[in-house]
Order: structure tokens, then sequence, then C-alpha cells
């Protein structure tokens, strides 16, 4: 699926049918690392539509010259949202840059939205701390065993908390070329207008439909206090912080990053 917008386009990936969710990745990715992570939750369960997008600017995404701050990569990801779900309320999944747009869609649109999702998720950059836990590896890949992957694939997987040869294998697979497609001219120019124009720390009212909120103990990039410190903006949340995780928690811990996420799905049935 494809959807022209007035100022760039949107690329997705749609699979299932039923209740919409609306899938974001992180940062200098696209769409296929949300599929890999997330399609095995949904074997053998139905009544599900995931709608993975590639990011303005990521992947198939496209975006023009007036697209400059990160109020409008979301403008255009609401604008996406009003014609892929035709009114219809929807569920957002985010995992790192995701995470902020999906916080930005409570936001602003809370009444459209039925559930939450926040993946490796903080306040960025608007967060209330600074630090971030140090950095632990758990398992590690013997260096001959690592040299078979891209430099840029070794780079990324070094910088794992568990290093294996599958998940190797899956960042040389979907993160590595996925950066190549990034629009380097969006990124500056979003590195130096990050922020929303709002402040997602102080809501208007709270959301008050079932969320789930999963970082990894030794995330080093995202680091978890922010989301604690977040969570009563979320009456209906489960906040787990998971110990073995950096910021690939849905590789490095998939079972229980499955069951997490099933459980949040059952409880937006009705």
């Amino acid at each position: 699926m494809r959807v022209e917008l007035a100022n760039g386009s949107i690329n997705a990936e749609i699979i299932g049918s039923g209740q919409p969710i609306l899938i974001m990745h992180g940062g200098g990715l696209d769409h296929h690392y949300m599929v890999d992570a997330l399609e095995p939750v949904f074997e053998g369960l139905s009544g599900w539509q995931r709608v993975y997008i590639d990011l303005p600017g990521h992947g198939l995404s496209t975006v023009d010259e007036t697209v400059a701050t990160q109020d409008d990569v979301l403008n255009l990801i609401n604008a996406f949202a009003n014609i892929a779900f035709a009114g219809e309320k929807f569920a957002v999944i985010g995992e790192s840059r995701g995470s902020y747009h999906a916080i930005g869609l409570v936001h602003t649109r809370p009444n459209d939205i039925s559930g939450m999702m926040l993946v490796v998720a903080d306040d960025m950059p608007g967060r209330s701390v600074d630090w971030r836990p140090k950095h632990q590896t758990f398992v590690e890949m013997p260096k001959e065993e690592m040299a078979h992957a891209s430099p840029e694939a070794q780079d990324r997987a070094s910088r794992r908390g568990v290093q294996k040869a599958e998940i190797l294998e899956k960042i040389d697979r979907s993160k590595v070329p996925a950066s190549g497609l990034a629009d380097q001219r969006l990124a500056q120019t979003i590195q130096e207008n990050f922020n929303f124009s709002f402040n997602v720390s102080d809501p208007a009212v709270s959301f008050e439909r079932p969320c789930l909120i999963v970082n990894g103990r030794q995330d080093a990039m995202a680091g978890y206090q922010d989301m604690l410190d977040g969570i009563e903006r979320y009456p209906r949340a489960t906040l787990a912080v998971l110990d073995c995780a950096g910021h690939s928690l849905a590789w490095e811990r998939p079972e229980l990053f499955k069951a997490l996420t099933i459980d949040w799905l059952h409880r937006m049935q009705p």
C-alpha cells in the first residue's frame, strides 16, 4: 500500500484483517524490522490488521523539502492514518523513534486510539533524566563467527546485550539495508528540530486505554527512567523493564516480548 500525501508519501505493508494497528519502527530503519519482531507474536491469532509503515523519510516513504520538523513528520503520519483507517479507531505500536510518534498520536488524538504499545521508549528529547544504564553484554559471539557479517552488522551487533548468530543475520537482513534508504537531509533537519511543539509529558487528559510499555534494563540508548516517571499518564499501562535486554529487546528476549504483547492484545479486545 502506498498513500500519496500533499508533501510526501507513506509506504505500508498490511498483514491480516480485523482491528487495525498502526506500527512504527525506529529511526534509520524501515517496516521490515517491525515485521520481523512482531509477526511471530501474531502466529495463531486472528482479528488484527497490522499496518506496518515506513516512517516519512525512511524506507520507501518520501518527503519534500517542506518537511523539516518532528511536527511535520507527525502530520504526515496523521494524514496517512486518516486515509488508511477512515475514521475507525486504531491501536498504535511504536519502537524507539516510532514510540515518540505513538506518544504524539495519543497526545493529539486520544479519542481515536484504542490502545498503545511502546517499545524501548523514552520521552526523547524532552526527557526528564539524562541518566542511561551502562551497556552490558550477556551473550557474546566469538569474533570469528561475527566476521561473517557485514562491518555495519558487526558494529550494530557489538552494541547488543545478547549476541547470537540469528540476531546478527537479522541485523544484516533488515537493519543494514534500511539504513541505506534513510533520507539524510531529513535526518539532519529533524536532529535540529527534534522536539514536538507540544510537551508529551503534560497531556491535557490521561489516556484511559490499554497500554504496554517495554524497556530494556540495560538499554544504554533509551534507558527506562523516563517511562517509570511518566507511567501515571497511562492509568491502564503494564510497564515492564526486562533484564538482559537492551535496545533490541524483541530479539534479545523474544519469548517474554511475545507474552507481554499478547496480554496487551487481549486487554484491547471488547
